[in-house]
């Protein structure tokens, strides 16, 4: 009992430890109070020594209320201004030197500005807005050349794979083409010396039978020689014979007598002079669109200008026993008269008598001095109307032999679609002709007839009637 008495009088120690926190707590508070008191009058002290120097806006500019807030006894807000400033011309110039000296009159930002275009002077913001402007436009250039560049860039890409691909089919195709040379020149050196053999076979063969011909090769020209100094001889014995048989012909046969013979007459002239009748018709085969030459009965066939008469006519109408003829030309001083005969040698009256021509040359048939193949055409065409036969051969059956103007011999200059050679070859081939058959002709006594002979002859007068002429 004196126990438990004891234990109830004593305190606890729970409630000892708790006492002593709160005394310490206490204690702590209020020394936290004095010094946030002192807190507070040393910064209501700044603030009001900062109302001093830093006006309301100023507080409440974004750019200075950083400063401002982070403002101590340690970092002021100036000191804060000169490292920043510090840091700037650090990072402008990289150097400490004053910022007078940077930014002044002739200083380094000065001189810098200066050196690229920017007038004395102008402001830092103002040099650093026309820079930014000049360096914005030597952006955008650089950026069209960057896309010039890429474009080219694209067409060289382009251009190089289209080279390279050609490339690689050239090298295919070269190879091939080798490939192909070599397979030639190996098919070649064997065809070479297969033919090299095959000459080696031939030149034995030849060496061998070369002396075995040789003699009688020369017995053979001999023998030719004799052949053509025989055939000379009888070419010469037989135009002789032709020379006397056609010298031995009868009057009515012979050239001269087809050419001196007339063909009929005239039996009227017509009041006006234009027209006249002549004795042939239907039963002579006449035919509308012949011609004749016009001859004094006294003078004969033959006589005239050119052979040509008096002058021509041209059978307009056909009767079965006598026809009507215009006068299409009359020489000058002459008339045409009834009884005056007609000719053209190339008409006869026996049905069964056809007279051969040989016609050569270029002829003028329309009277403007252009002598042509086409005019030699218009005479074949008259010929064989007319009752005669045209022949490409001369023979001693020949009548007549029509010779135009001779061949030109002169060439024209060359051009891509004319070969001189051939044509001066042809030329002169065909001078000889015609100069042959000039000769041959006079050789065989048949009648030769140039143009104008031949149309006077024929009666053919292309102009319109011109009595006098």
């Amino acid at each position: 009992m004196a126990i438990s008495k004891q234990s109830r009088s004593a305190l606890p120690v729970g409630t000892i430890f708790l006492a002593f926190l709160f005394v310490i707590a206490t204690a702590f508070a209020i020394v936290f109070y004095l010094q946030v008191g002192k807190l507070q009058k040393q910064a209501s002290a700044a603030k009001s020594k900062l109302a001093l120097y830093v006006s309301p806006m100023a507080e409440s500019n974004p750019q200075l209320s950083p400063l401002i807030s982070a403002a101590s006894p340690n970092k002021t807000v100036v000191q804060q201004l000169l490292k920043q400033i510090a840091e700037l011309k650090q990072a402008i110039a990289g150097t400490s030197a004053p910022v007078s000296q940077i930014v002044g009159v002739g200083g380094m930002a000065n001189g810098a500005l200066s050196a690229v275009g920017v007038q004395s002077g102008t402001s830092l913001i103002t040099a650093v807005k026309k820079l930014g402007v000049r360096l914005a436009a030597a952006n955008k250039s650089a950026d069209e050349y960057h896309a010039l560049y890429r474009n080219y860039r694209r067409r060289f890409h382009a251009v190089e794979a289209s080279f390279n691909a050609n490339l690689s089919a050239m090298k295919r195709k070269l190879a091939a083409a080798e490939t192909r040379i070599v397979a030639l020149t190996t098919q070649r050196n064997s065809l070479a010396a297969e033919v090299a053999a095959q000459a080696s076979q031939f030149q034995n063969k030849i060496s061998t039978q070369q002396t075995k011909y040789v003699s009688g090769l020369r017995d053979e020209a001999v023998q030719t020689q004799q052949y053509k100094q025989e055939i000379a001889a009888k070419n010469m014995t037989i135009a002789q014979l032709r020379q006397t048989i056609a010298g031995s012909r009868p009057p009515s046969q012979g050239a001269g007598a087809i050419a001196a013979q007339a063909a009929g007459k005239v039996l009227k002239v017509s009041s006006n002079g234009d027209l006249v009748y002549i004795d042939l018709g239907k039963t002579d085969h006449i035919s509308v669109g012949m011609s004749f030459a016009v001859y004094s009965p006294e003078k004969g066939v033959g006589s005239g200008t050119h052979a040509g008469g008096k002058g021509s006519i041209l059978v307009t109408k056909v009767g079965r026993y006598a026809s009507v003829a215009r006068i299409t030309h009359v020489a000058r001083n002459q008339a045409v008269y009834p009884g005056d005969i007609i000719a053209n040698p190339v008409y006869s009256r026996d049905r069964n008598r056809h007279y051969t021509f040989v016609v050569y040359g270029n002829f003028d048939v329309n009277g403007n001095g252009i002598p042509t193949a086409a005019g030699r055409a218009q005479i074949i065409r008259m010929i064989k109307a007319w009752g005669g036969k045209v022949v490409n051969h001369l023979t001693s059956q020949t009548d007549f032999v029509v010779l135009g103007s001779p061949p030109s011999t002169t060439v024209a200059p060359a051009t891509p679609s004319r070969d001189t050679t051939a044509l001066a070859s042809m030329q002169k081939e065909s001078l000889t002709r015609y100069n042959r058959l000039q000769t041959t002709a006079q050789s065989l006594s048949i009648p030769v007839l140039d143009a104008n002979r031949f149309l006077a002859m024929v009666g053919y007068y292309v102009h319109p009637l011109q009595p006098g002429d």
